[in-house]
């Protein structure tokens, strides 16, 4: 009789963004929902399939999320006949885009220790992946026809049939420009967050955290009425891609983050061993509804990795990465303008002259970093003021002193400064607010 043993095993899907959004633009939002909805079936279907072949002994699932999964089995099968199962188990997906990797080991001294061992042979199985001269089966044949179901994956904006609605209606149910945005976030280092936590202690975070990203983010999108106009490409565990109305998107990842703010305080309260607030990374793309859909994914995924790259805990938009606090001051910028050329009549090239001032702004910033600061030319961003309304002077005199003093602050690397990048961001969010 075999010695009965104690694993952790993971499940982790490979191929996952290629499978998803390699898909032609015309009916992009019926065919990425089918795709999107797949993925997660067939994570659940593999963890049950597991279930099932360890029926007999004691199983815990300890999370599943973002196509991969952690469980925990006490059992008398030996290291040879689980390798077999896991092979056997792989083999099924040679010829599919999407492939399922396996990874088990040994539970050692600690929950810990034995989920760092896992990830590290997971890593090392995936640069041994199954190799088959024939190509990928064609994808449509497994990919069955969209269900209804609970929780926000499946939630999309349906016509009266129940279908989801193609992405340029999605687009002119927006205010502003008919364009649609990508917002893409995961949680920061949440790898190493979890490293250090206890099995309990790590239950209970990856439980909150997928709480998060599915009862309250359909919260949000529901008490905010953008049920109509927000698509969700996946969500769950610490991740999610979102396709909404661009100025639907830009206001609904900010209530994101104020609602995680809470969850922080929350989590801190239950799990005494966390002493740093968790933190997430965003990228946002704006993009016209018949942009390619995988150019459009590769660009929201450039972005995130931009906010991760220089510092986390920041949001890339229009190329740029700005901190929470920066880009909590674009959309005030941008409420000013707008109501400064809507309700107060200004002209709207006081939003042309902003935009399009940080080409000057990004000349003057490489002269600085020559050792070449030219101060006066920052002066002259005030000729702007030269047509502006005699009613609204003081109002748009100070908005540009506040512009022209945190460049300069920046040329003399000035503490707590604003980030000048502001002004422009938000007045090219405010022409597409005000375009027709």
């Amino acid at each position: 009789m075999n010695k009965e043993n104690k694993y952790i095993v993971k499940g982790d899907l490979s191929g996952i963004q290629n499978f998803i959004f390699n898909i032609p633009s015309k009916g992009a939002a019926k065919e990425l929902k089918r795709r999107s909805l797949y993925v997660t079936n067939l994570a659940e279907e593999l963890l049950l399939e597991d279930e099932e072949f360890f029926k007999k002994n004691d199983f815990k699932q300890i999370y599943i999320g973002g196509g991969n999964y952690f469980y925990e089995v006490k059992t008398d099968k030996n290291a040879e006949e689980l390798t077999e199962y896991s092979e056997q188990k792989s083999e099924k997906y040679i010829l599919s885009e999407l492939f399922p990797f396996f990874a088990f080991v040994k539970y050692t001294n600690s929950f810990q220790q034995t989920i760092q061992k896992v990830n590290k042979q997971m890593l090392k199985n995936k640069q041994q992946r199954l190799i088959s001269l024939e190509s990928f089966e064609e994808k449509n044949k497994i990919i069955p026809k969209l269900k209804d179901g609970e929780g926000i994956n499946y939630h999309y904006p349906k016509d009266d049939s129940g279908e989801p609605i193609d992405f340029d209606h999605i687009a002119e149910r927006g205010k502003g420009d008919s364009k649609l945005a990508a917002l893409k976030l995961d949680i920061d280092q949440l790898g190493n967050i979890f490293r250090e936590q206890s099995e309990s202690d790590y239950k209970i975070l990856s439980d909150e955290l997928d709480k998060f990203f599915d009862h309250k983010l359909l919260e949000l999108i529901n008490e905010n009425e953008w049920l109509d106009q927000v698509y969700v490409v996946f969500s769950g565990g610490d991740d999610c891609f979102l396709i909404g109305s661009w100025n639907t998107i830009i206001k609904l990842v900010f209530k994101i983050r104020n609602e995680f703010k809470k969850l922080n305080k929350h989590l801190k309260h239950q799990v005494k061993s966390l002493k740093q607030d968790i933190t997430f990374s965003a990228g946002i793309t704006i993009f016209p509804p018949k942009y390619p859909v995988q150019q459009m994914a590769e660009e929201v995924e450039e972005y995130l990795l931009q906010s991760k790259n220089e510092g986390r805990n920041k949001i890339t938009i229009l190329g740029y990465a700005l901190t929470w606090e920066e880009y909590e001051k674009v959309n005030q910028i941008k409420s000013q303008l707008y109501e400064l050329v809507t309700k107060k009549d200004e002209s709207k090239s006081l939003i042309q002259r902003i935009k399009s001032s940080n080409i000057g702004y990004e000349f003057l910033q490489k002269r600085a970093t020559q050792g070449r600061m030219e101060l006066p030319k920052v002066w002259n961003l005030k000729y702007y003021l030269r047509n502006v309304k005699k009613e609204n002077i003081e109002e748009v005199e100070k908005l540009f002193d506040t512009y022209t003093q945190s460049l300069i602050d920046v040329f003399l690397n000035k503490e707590n400064i604003t980030n000048p990048m502001v002004f422009p961001i938000a007045a090219r969010l405010t022409e597409l607010l005000i375009k027709k």
